[in-house]
């Protein structure tokens, strides 16, 4: 197997770079975005890192500190590689949901937030702002987890039949 891919297409080279700015928005830094992107439109054996610096013309060690952040937070996985002596990723089935999952359980705290400063709200304070965060979050937190539920029914429907949801 050759570590090297085809050149990116532009269009390729946009959606990488998007994503990296994407993910860098979502308090990630752009690299491990980037390398996402890559994992997101590799083959489906998955790619290595050398590959995967070839195509974002980056160096071994930002692809390396990257791969590992993203297996870290569950995004990826190392893809089987009988035979081949290079680690091989590709993206973990289901990634998306356990990233909002963990993104929501965090969302709690903000709702904590909003009902300690409505607890400690001087006189004569505007206590609009921290009421509606507190609101927001309360039914953020209790739609959540119906909206995960049909998500699991539409993808294990949709895999039963063959596709992917």
């Amino acid at each position: 197997m050759t570590d090297r891919l085809e050149p990116p297409l532009v269009e390729q080279k946009l959606f990488i770079e998007r994503t990296g700015v994407l993910m860098e928005a979502a308090g990630f830094p752009r690299m491990s975005g980037r390398v996402l992107a890559a994992l997101l439109i590799a083959p489906e054996r998955g790619s290595t890192p050398a590959e995967i610096a070839a195509l974002l013309q980056a160096s071994r060690a930002s692809i390396s500190v990257a791969l590992n952040q993203l297996l870290l937070i569950g995004m990826i996985e190392h893809a089987p590689n009988p035979g081949e002596r290079a680690d091989r990723f590709r993206m973990k089935p289901g990634s998306w949901a356990t990233l909002t999952e963990a993104g929501t359980r965090k969302l709690e705290s903000f709702r904590q937030i909003a009902q300690d400063g409505l607890a400690v709200l001087p006189d004569g304070a505007d206590p609009g702002p921290l009421r509606e965060m507190e609101a927001f979050y309360r039914v953020w937190l209790a739609l959540f987890p119906r909206m995960m539920v049909e998500w699991r029914r539409l993808s294990a429907q949709s895999q039963a039949e063959g596709g992917e949801a």
